[in-house]
Order: C-alpha cells, then structure tokens, then sequence
C-alpha cells in the first residue's frame, strides 16, 4: 500500500500541473535569473518590480545581461512567465511559493527598509488568493541578516493574521551562484536551504531540486542566511588582505608570491586589484559586523579590513599609481562592471578610479555593456570609441576584463609613451610597442616591461 503524498509533495505537484505559480517579488539578477530557470522546466513563474523597464525586457525574454536564451525558447513558454510593476496582479496567479528577491542594501551598507515595506503587500497576497488548501510559502534568496527573520518575516505575518508553520512556511535559499552559468550557475553550484519549521525545509529540498542538481539542509532559516555572509566574509577578508599585502612589500611581486602561494593544496588564489566590487562580497562584513553587534570586539579585524577597504583605492593611487599616471593628459578607463561580461557596476572599482583621477585633463570610459548615456548618468564621463580611441590616449587604466578586451589586439592601437594599469593581468601576454609602460596591479614596476613576471612552469623531481 502506497504511503499518501506528504504536504511538500503536493505542493510540487501543483507546480508542476501549473495548478499554482511562484512568485517573485524584485525582478534583478536574482529575482529574474529565478524566474527564468523556473519557468524552464514548466513552472509558471509571475514577478513583480517596481522598474518599468525591467519588466519590459522580462516580457521580451531578455532576463538578464548575462542569459542566453535558447532561440524559440521564449516564444514557446511565454505562458509561463508573467512580469508586472502592479504588485497587486499576483492576487490572479495562484501564487503558492512567494520568493523574496529584493535589495537588501542601500549603498554599500545593509538595509532591509525595501524586505520591511514588500512584506505587507506579500501576506495580503497570500490571503487573498487561492491555493487550494494548500499551504502558501515565503523563502528569502536575498542576502539578509538571519536576525531579520525574527525581526521583520513573522512579525509581518503575525500582524496580517498569518501563523509561521501553520497557515505559511518560511526559509532561507540565499543564492550564492553566477547568473551567467557555466560551472559557478545556479543549476552547478550546492543550494543552501532551511526553514524555520522542518515542513518548510522538507518543500525547500523538493522545490529547489526543481532546478539545482544539489541541495544542502541547513540546520534552519538562520543558519541558511548566515553562511551566504560568512563565506562571502571570509572571501572579503582573503582579497583584502592581497591587497593590504601589495602595499606593504612594494620590494615583492605579491602576485608571483600569492601564485606561488595557491600551488599549496589549502590556499586559494587571490590577486590584488583595483579593488573590491559586486554587490555580495563588499557588504558581507557589514551585514556580519551588524548581526554580531558594531561593539563586538573578536570583530575588531572585520572592522579593520572594512576601513582599509574604504580607502583602498586612494592608497593604491597614492603608493603605485601616481608616479605612472600624474604626467598622463588623456586617460581612458576601460570597464565599468566590476566583473567581466555583465551590466553590473554595483561598488565597481572603476568609480573609485574615476574619483580619483577627475582631475585629468582629458578623462574617458569605455564598456561594451553600457551604452554612452548610461555612461554618462552614472559616472558624468564622456566615452570614446574602441579600440579606436586608444590612439589618443596616453593612459590606459584596464579594469574589467571583458571578452571584447581580450580579444581585441590593442596593441595594434596603443602607442609609444602610453602608461597601462592593468587590474588582472589581461594584456600581460603581449607585445606592446618600445616605450609603452605596462604595470599589472600587484607586481613590482618594471621600467618599460612588455609583459608580467611569467608564472613558473612546475619543476620535475629529481627523485621522481
């Protein structure tokens, strides 16, 4: 005799039978991304945002910078995505599972003002719509402080009536994925999950297999939400101190030493950079400093790196990059994103540079992913045309390595006299002309070097 379907398992069966649909409240990189896988294997998905012109591109199948869509894919399934500025038009979607993708940060500090005014309008969906008898249920994929769990969620559902456990089910699935795909993709990448209630992990599990070939149980809510901080905080803490090393042993090439370094089985690769972009790692102290208290002192060192980070591109400038720039009139910055082959410039390293150097005479940006005006709006620079634009210009700060840097041989188009600052290393295999100075950030300043210290290739034993 077959056992009865558990809670969770009708719920999924709803899904699947598109009895019921998921909705997404805040349609970015993580709210849209989870749309689009969702409604890939036939789960009818509605999102609400507040920016028209989000919902627009979700509507024309453009989800993201980043997503390939498959050719005739979003014809076929439009039925099974629905995008609207209206909050209130999920009311008609039988939305069973609410999923909480909203910005938790307001600048480069958290915030959970945007969590605290969606979660009204949330629990009045919920009692206004139809599920079946089955119970509705809210999971947060937005980095939060686990606190706010406690603090904002069940507050909010008690006031509308709702009882956490009984009437919804709450969790925590904190994406920790690259919207892009590729090996770091949602569908790759091990899902943290948990729930406030052992059901509410149990429909988690199930659900989230719906789209990620692993799914991890945390203990609960809580400790789901705090390991997206604290492994974005150890992270933090990794990058910002191969930055604080660069500085300090100007006598060393730190990125040959933090290679040679990561040939130890327990050592990450880290390179010291321009700085510290994205809209994950940067707030992860901060989000950890506030759970844990601004006063708690076995967090002094998190607070250190933070302030370091505050200032760290200044000091960059100030130690290694003035001697190289201050004689440069015309100075092109290539990248806004903080990370290659995205629109996204959230705490990018590139506004750093552009404050800093504002004062050049002749100050430009360059990135494929935005368009002039866009460039023009966010930083108030003009922009030239690539690699064109290169011809006039006698510094060249590289920030981002997008694919269209790569694979264009500027070289052909930089001149003699140029200064080249180069965050990753990305033009460090070529040839420029005599007379180019070419520095990669970390190494030590080679007088009119063509290219970066060579990584050693591993050497045999001689016992072996």
């Amino acid at each position: 005799m077959s056992e009865a379907p558990t809670a969770a398992a009708k719920t999924i069966e709803a899904l699947r039978a598109q009895e019921a649909s998921i909705g997404v409240w805040g349609c970015g990189h993580i709210g849209a991304s989870a749309m689009y896988h969702f409604s890939r294997k036939g789960i009818r998905c509605a999102g609400f945002d507040v920016a028209p012109g989000r919902v627009q591109e979700i509507r024309e199948g453009r989800f993201l910078s980043t997503d390939v869509v498959p050719s005739g894919w979003v014809e076929a399934r439009t039925q099974n995505v629905v995008a609207t500025t209206e909050w209130s038009d999920l009311k008609a979607q039988n939305v069973l599972v609410h999923l909480i993708a909203v910005p938790t940060e307001r600048g480069a500090d958290p915030s959970s003002a945007i969590l605290e005014d969606v979660m009204p309008r949330i629990c009045e969906t919920i009692r206004d719509s139809e599920v079946g008898g089955l119970t509705p249920a809210v999971f947060i994929e937005s980095t939060i402080q686990p606190t706010w769990i406690d603090t904002i969620v069940i507050p909010a559902l008690h006031a509308s009536g709702l009882r956490p456990g009984i009437d919804v089910l709450v969790g925590a699935a904190p994406r920790r994925d690259w919207f892009s795909g590729g090996e770091h993709s949602l569908e790759k990448l091990p899902r943290i999950v948990g729930g406030v209630s052992p059901e509410a992990t149990e429909l988690m599990i199930q659900l989230y297999s719906i789209v990620c070939d692993e799914v991890v149980p945390a203990r609960d809510a809580y400790h789901s939400a705090f390991t997206k901080v604290i492994e974005n905080l150890l992270r933090f803490q990794g990058l910002a101190l191969a930055n604080s090393l660069s500085l300090a042993f100007p006598q060393f090439d730190m990125t040959h030493v933090l290679k040679l370094a990561s040939t130890k089985w327990n050592i990450p690769l880290y390179h010291p950079s321009m700085g510290i972009g994205g809209h994950c790692i940067p707030l992860a102290p901060r989000y950890t400093m506030a759970e844990g208290g601004e006063k708690n002192e076995y967090l002094e060192f998190v607070k250190n790196a933070v302030e370091f980070n505050e200032a760290y591109f200044g000091r960059l400038y100030d130690a290694r990059l003035r001697e190289l720039l201050s004689d440069c009139r015309s100075i092109v910055i290539l990248g806004l994103a903080y990370t290659p082959d995205a629109k996204m410039h959230k705490l990018s390293p590139a506004l750093d540079a552009a404050r800093v150097l504002r004062d050049t005479p002749r100050l430009r940006m360059h990135d494929p992913f935005y368009s002039d005006e866009d460039i023009e709006d966010i930083c108030g620079l003009p922009t030239l045309p690539f690699p064109e634009g290169l011809r006039d210009c006698d510094g060249v700060v590289l920030v981002t390595a997008h694919t269209a840097y790569k694979q264009t041989a500027v070289e052909k188009y930089i001149g003699a006299g140029t200064v080249i600052v180069d965050n990753f290393g990305t033009w460090s295999g070529r040839e420029f002309a005599a007379g180019v100075r070419y520095h990669e950030v970390g190494r030590k300043f080679v007088e009119d070097a063509r290219s970066s210290l060579p990584f050693p290739e591993p050497v045999q034993s001689l016992t072996s």
